[in-house]
C-alpha cells in the first residue's frame, strides 16, 4: 500500500515538472532527503532573491509526510483548477457537447438575473422607460445565458437528433445498450 502510494506521488509530481523525489513548497523548513540514513537536516541552495519562486525543501519518506502531502487518502491526484472547469474531453463526447456545458452553467449563473428582467420588461403597470431599459439589460446579458441556446444531446456520442428523453441517449446507443440488458427497466420484445 505504502509503495503504491509513493508511486502515485512521484508520478504527480513528475506530471507537476519537480524530480522524483517528494518536494512541497514550504517557506522555511528544510527536512531531511530520503537517501539520508539519520533524521538530520540538509539545506536546499537559496534561490536568487531576484527570482520570486517560493523555497524548495525536501521531505523525509514517512508516514507523517505523506499525511501532510495527503498522499494517504483518496484521491491521490492533485485537484487542479482547469479539470474542475470542464475543459477535458474525456467527459465530453464533442466540442459541441463542453461549449453546450458552459452554456448550461452560464444559464444557471444568470436566470434569476434574466428572470426579473423579464418580468419587468413585460409588466404592463411600469412607466416605458423603465420597460425600456429592463429591455435594454436583458438584451446586453451574457450570449450563453439564454436558455433556448442549451441542447440536449446524446451523453455518449453528441447527437442532437433521435434521442430517447428518458435516458438521454441516441436511439442507436439505446438500441445497442438494450440488446445487451444495460439499460434498468428495458426489455427486449419477445412474442
Amino acid at each position: 500500500m505504502l509503495l503504491s502510494t509513493l508511486r502515485r506521488a512521484v508520478s504527480v509530481f513528475e506530471t507537476r515538472g519537480f524530480s522524483s523525489r517528494f518536494y512541497c513548497s514550504s517557506s522555511g523548513t528544510a527536512a531531511a532527503s530520503p537517501s539520508d540514513k539519520a533524521d538530520s537536516e540538509v539545506e536546499v541552495p537559496e534561490i536568487d532573491a531576484d527570482e520570486a519562486a517560493p523555497k524548495i525543501s525536501r521531505q523525509v519518506y514517512n508516514e507523517a509526510t505523506l499525511k501532510s502531502l495527503k498522499l494517504d487518502a483518496y484521491p491521490f491526484y492533485v485537484e487542479r483548477e482547469w479539470w474542475k472547469e470542464g475543459k477535458r474531453m474525456t467527459f465530453w463526447a464533442t466540442w459541441r457537447m463542453l461549449r453546450d456545458v458552459k452554456r448550461r452553467q452560464k444559464t444557471q449563473e444568470l436566470a434569476p438575473e434574466r428572470m426579473r428582467l423579464k418580468a419587468l420588461k413585460s409588466n404592463t403597470i411600469l412607466p416605458q422607460a423603465t420597460r425600456d431599459e429592463c429591455a435594454e439589460q436583458l438584451h446586453n446579458l451574457h450570449k450563453d445565458s439564454r436558455p433556448k441556446l442549451i441542447l440536449n444531446m446524446c451523453q455518449f456520442t453528441g447527437r442532437s437528433r433521435g434521442k430517447i428523453k428518458p435516458y438521454r441517449v441516441n436511439r442507436h446507443v439505446f438500441r445497442r445498450l438494450a440488446d445487451h440488458g444495460q439499460l434498468a427497466g428495458v426489455q427486449r420484445a419477445m412474442w
